[in-house]
C-alpha cells in the first residue's frame, strides 16, 4: 500500500474520532493507506501528501486558513477543495461522519445497499468541484422500533442507517430497558438522536408501582391520567427525568397515550391536557439542565378523530413539538388523495403544519412503510409512493418523517418460518432513508436493483407492478379495522367478501405468471440452515412465493365466508 493521504481531525469529540476510524478503515480496504494527525499536524509541511481535514462548520470558520464562508443547513456537510486539501465540513459532529461515507462512495465506489453488506463498485464520477454542499431533505430521519428485541438486528439498522444519512432512532421505554446496554455505545459514537416514548405509559406506571407498591390504573383510567391524576403525573415525570439522567444519549421524549380510541364524552379537552403534561415534562427536564426535547402525538388511535383533529380551543404548544400519525391510510393513493378519510386526515395535517409554524415548533410525521401489521404479510413494495410522499411532505412543509418498523405476527408461525420480512421491508426502508436525505430517486433505484445483476430491469419492473397491485389492499384497513385483508376470520359480516376475493384473485393470477420453480428445495435448505445467506434474486423469489401463498389462502378464506367459490 502507498501512503497517499493524511487525515487531520480538528476535534477529539468521540464521533469525530469514530469518523477518523471509519475513514481509515474504508481507505485501507480500498487499497489506500493513510497517516493520521490532529490539529497541530495541520501546520506541518504537506510533503507530497494530499490531506483530508475533518472539521465542523464552526471550527472551519474560526480557522486561519478559511477560504470562504460556508452555509450548510440542518445536519448537512460540505466538501471544500483547496490545493491538495479536501475539507469535510460538518454542520454537526455527526455530519462529518456523513461526509466521510459520501466521500468514500464518490472516491472509491463504496455502497451500503443491504444490511451488513459493504461493497465497492466503480465510482461514477470523480470529485472535482471546489465546493459541494450536501443537505438533507428533512431535519429528522430515522426508524421507530417499538417491540423488536433483537440487539444484533438493531445494531445493523443503526450502522446501515447512519451510512445512508439517518439521524434518529426511536425506542419504547420497555424496549430501551432491555437493549440499552447493547446499543448505547453504537448510538453514542455516531452522535445520533435517541427518542424514547411510544405507547409506554403502562410500562412506566408498572415501574412506579414497583417502587411505591401502588395500584395499577385500568385502561380507561390511563386516558384520564393526563387530565386528572397529577400525583401520578409527577411520578411519571420523575421517572422519565431519572432515565434521561442515567443515559445522556437520550435527546427526545415522545410519550403517547394508550393505543385506544377516546369516546365523544371524554374527547373534549383531552388534547389540551395532554399537551400541558408534555410541557410540564419539558420544564422538569430543563430544570435538570438536560438537552432533551419533548413532543406530543396527534393520532387517530382506534380510528378516533378526536385525538388527531385540532378543536378550536386546542392550541399548538410554543414549548414542545408535534408528532403526527394517521393510521389506516390507503397506500395506493397520495397523502392528498380524494378518499373521504384521507381528505380529512390531510386537512388535519395542514392545520397542524400551520399551527406549529406559527409557534416555531417542529412537525414530524410517522409513516408505516415498514409496518408488517398495517401492511400485513401481504406486504407491498412502495417505491413510487415513498418518492411522492416525501416530496409532498416537504412542500407542506413537514420538518421530519420517521419510518416505523413492525415485524409480522403470523397466525400460523410454523408456516411462515422463512418469510423474509426483514429483507423485503428493507427495500421500503432503503428508499425512504435515501430519499429523506435528499438523493435522487433514479440513482437510488438504479443502485438498489444493480444487486440483481443482469436481471435488474426485470426485477425493477416486477416490483413496480407489485406496488400498483398489492398496495390496493390497504384501502380496506380502515373499513375492516382492527382486522386486515388477511384476517377474514375476524370479520363478522361478509359484505366485503366478494370484492376482496376478486382483488386477491387478480393479484394471484399475476403472481402465477412468474415462474417460481426451485423455490421449495431452497426453502427446505433454509429450514435446516437458518443462517443461510441467499443471493438477492433468491430472496426476491422467496418473497414472491410467500406473497402468492398468503394471497391464495386469504382468497379461499374470504370465499368460504361469503359462501361462494374463488378462482382456485
Amino acid at each position: 500500500m502507498i501512503i497517499i493521504d493524511k487525515i487531520i481531525y480538528w476535534d477529539t469529540h468521540e464521533t469525530i474520532l469514530f469518523a477518523v476510524e471509519e475513514l481509515t478503515r474504508l481507505m485501507r480496504a480500498a487499497g489506500c493507506e493513510s497517516k493520521i494527525g490532529d490539529q497541530v499536524a495541520y501546520t506541518e509541511t504537506t510533503e507530497n501528501h494530499n490531506r483530508i481535514i475533518l472539521i465542523t462548520t464552526n471550527g472551519y470558520h474560526a480557522s486561519v486558513d478559511m477560504k470562504k464562508t460556508i452555509t450548510v443547513n440542518d445536519d448537512g456537510f460540505a466538501f471544500v477543495r483547496s490545493d491538495k486539501d479536501l475539507w469535510i465540513i460538518g454542520n454537526e459532529v455527526r455530519s462529518i461522519l456523513y461526509g466521510v461515507y459520501m466521500y468514500c462512495r464518490q472516491r472509491f465506489g463504496y455502497q451500503w445497499i443491504q444490511l451488513d453488506k459493504e461493497t465497492i463498485v466503480k465510482p461514477k464520477s470523480p470529485m472535482t468541484d471546489k465546493l459541494n454542499v450536501h443537505e438533507p431533505l428533512f431535519a429528522r430521519r430515522g426508524n421507530i422500533i417499538e417491540t423488536i428485541n433483537d440487539p444484533d438486528y438493531i445494531l445493523s439498522l443503526i450502522d446501515w442507517g447512519v451510512k445512508n444519512g439517518q439521524n434518529e432512532y426511536f425506542f419504547t421505554f420497555f424496549l430501551w430497558d432491555d437493549i440499552k446496554s447493547y446499543v448505547t455505545p453504537a448510538l453514542r459514537k455516531r452522535g445520533v438522536h435517541v427518542t424514547l416514548g411510544g405507547h409506554s405509559l403502562s410500562y412506566l406506571l408498572k415501574e412506579i408501582q414497583k417502587d411505591t407498591n401502588g395500584d395499577m390504573l385500568k385502561k380507561d383510567e390511563k386516558l384520564k391520567f393526563f387530565a386528572e391524576n397529577t400525583y401520578l403525573q409527577e411520578k411519571v415525570i420523575d421517572k422519565i427525568v431519572a432515565i434521561c439522567l442515567e443515559n445522556k444519549v437520550i435527546t427526545r421524549i415522545s410519550l403517547w397515550p394508550e393505543d385506544i380510541g377516546i369516546d365523544e364524552k371524554n374527547a373534549s379537552g383531552f388534547l389540551p391536557t395532554y399537551i400541558r403534561f408534555t410541557e410540564k415534562l419539558k420544564s422538569a427536564l430543563h430544570k435538570e439542565e438536560l438537552a432533551v426535547e419533548v413532543e406530543y402525538i396527534v393520532y387517530n388511535a382506534g380510528l378516533s378523530w378526536n385525538m388527531l383533529e385540532r378543536e378550536n380551543q386546542t392550541k399548538a404548544s410554543d414549548q414542545v413539538d408535534v408528532l403526527y400519525a394517521y393510521w389506516g391510510r390507503d397506500y395506493s393513493s397520495a397523502i392528498d388523495g380524494k378518499e373521504p378519510r384521507q381528505e380529512r386526515a390531510y386537512v388535519a395535517l395542514q392545520d397542524w403544519s400551520k399551527e406549529t409554524e406559527k409557534k416555531r415548533k417542529s412537525l414530524t410525521v410517522i409513516e408505516y412503510y415498514s409496518d408488517h401489521f398495517m401492511l400485513s404479510e401481504l406486504f407491498p413494495p412502495l417505491l413510487m409512493r415513498i418518492q411522492q410522499d416525501l416530496h409532498d411532505y416537504k412542500q407542506l412543509p413537514i420538518n421530519g418523517v420517521l419510518n416505523l418498523i413492525v415485524p409480522p405476527h403470523p397466525k400460523q408461525p410454523d408456516r411462515m418460518v422463512n418469510y423474509p420480512w426483514k429483507w423485503i421491508h428493507h427495500l421500503n426502508n432503503y428508499m425512504y432513508t435515501r430519499i429523506s436525505w435528499g438523493e435522487e430517486y433514479e440513482v437510488i433505484a438504479e443502485e438498489y436493483f444493480a444487486i440483481f445483476n443482469d436481471h435488474n430491469v426485470a426485477f425493477y419492473e416486477m416490483i413496480l407492478e407489485l406496488e400498483r397491485l398489492v398496495s390496493l389492499h390497504t384501502k380496506w384497513n380502515a373499513q375492516l379495522f382492527p382486522a386486515r385483508v388477511i384476517d377474514p376470520e375476524k370479520i363478522q359480516e361478509s359484505v366485503h367478501a366478494k370484492v376482496i376475493c376478486t382483488f386477491l384473485d387478480t393479484v394471484y393470477e399475476r403472481l402465477n405468471k412468474w415462474e417460481l420453480a426451485g423455490i421449495e428445495p431452497l426453502l427446505e435448505i433454509q429450514m435446516k440452515e437458518h443462517d443461510l445467506v441467499c443471493a438477492a434474486q433468491e430472496m426476491m423469489w422467496i418473497y414472491f412465493y410467500y406473497l402468492k401463498k398468503i394471497v391464495k389462502n386469504s382468497s379461499t378464506e374470504w370465499a368460504l365466508k361469503g359462501g361462494f367459490e374463488n378462482g382456485f
